[in-house]
């Protein structure tokens, strides 16, 4: 081969020229990250058997329902056992405090029970760090929750 001098430099260099108005260049829209966790989170509680073709499909829907409200991928597995004590935490609260609870959406156990805790203050209830059972049985005995402000 003969070439010229400088000829070996320029064999091994590609020069590419960028345009910015390509359309293959343009940022793509993000891809659609799916149902938000409390979607799903929702979607899981409210699945029922009917809704499937058969107990497979229950089950692989409830796990994908599970997954997508969890996120196994981006949380720890103390930050998932924390969801899931949450969950049942809210679950056991009298009505009332609870729906008020859940509308303030507390993140971590420590947080409900400080917001439980105000609002038992609030309710003019001494402080009872053992049991909620004597309001949870003075609200099945009225059969509404009464407060006092």
């Amino acid at each position: 081969m003969a070439s010229g001098p400088g000829s070996q430099e320029r064999e091994g260099l590609l020069i590419v020229k960028l345009e910015e108005d390509c359309a293959w260049s343009q940022e793509l829209p993000p891809p659609d990250p799916g149902p938000s966790p409390e979607a799903s989170h929702l979607r899981f509680r409210r699945f029922r058997f009917q809704e499937a073709a058969g107990p497979r499909e229950a089950l692989s829907r409830l796990q994908e329902l599970c997954h997508g409200w969890l996120r196994p991928e981006m949380r720890t597995k103390e930050q998932i056992l924390e969801l899931l004590v949450l969950e049942q935490f809210l679950t056991i609260l009298p009505q009332e405090i609870q729906s008020r609870v859940q509308e303030l959406h507390p993140e971590s156990g420590e947080e409900a029970v400080t917001l439980v805790e105000d609002m038992q203050r609030e309710l003019g209830r001494p402080r009872q760090q053992h049991s909620l059972l004597p309001g949870f049985l003075f609200f099945l005995l009225k059969g509404t929750w009464k407060t006092r402000r």
